[in-house]
C-alpha cells in the first residue's frame, strides 16, 4: 500500500503527522448532535490509565520520539483517536486542513491554562518545519 506522496504508509509515518500536541487538542467529547465539548487532562488521565503528570507532559510534545509506546498508545485512547483507524485520522486532517478555530476549546473553562499554550505550542512547531 502506497501513499499519495509514493512513500510507504506504515505506522511511523502515521504518527509523524499527529504529534502527541495535535492529539491532545483534538480531544473532545459529544454532548449533544452537533455539539462537543473539550475534554480535560483529569478525564484523558482516567481514561487512559495514566497518571495526570504523564498526561501533562506527553501533551506538551511535539514529537512521540521519547514516549514510550505503550504510554502513547494510552494517551491516543485516552484521548478518543486511533491514529490508525482512518475514520479518526481522516476526521483530524479535515479539520487541520483549513485554520483550525478551536471553538469548543476557546469556550472550555480549561482555555488559558491548557488549551491556548498548547495551540502556541503546536503553531511553533509548525513554523519549524
Amino acid at each position: 500500500m502506497k501513499s499519495i506522496d509514493g512513500k510507504k504508509r506504515n505506522p511511523w509515518r502515521i504518527l509523524e503527522k499527529f504529534p502527541p500536541v495535535l492529539v491532545r487538542l483534538l480531544a473532545k467529547k459529544s454532548v449533544a448532535t452537533k455539539h462537543v465539548r473539550a475534554v480535560s487532562d483529569e478525564e484523558i488521565a482516567v481514561n487512559a490509565e495514566l497518571p495526570l503528570n504523564v498526561v501533562k507532559h506527553i501533551s506538551k510534545q511535539t514529537s512521540w520520539d521519547s514516549i514510550p509506546i505503550g504510554d502513547a498508545e494510552r494517551f491516543c485512547s485516552g484521548c478518543g483517536f486511533d491514529p490508525f483507524n482512518c475514520y479518526d485520522r481522516n476526521r483530524a486532517m479535515a479539520y487541520n486542513r483549513t485554520s483550525p478555530r478551536y471553538t469548543y476549546l476557546k469556550v472550555s473553562p480549561y482555555w488559558s491554562n491548557t488549551f491556548k499554550p498548547l495551540i502556541a505550542i503546536l503553531r511553533a512547531a509548525n513554523t519549524n518545519n
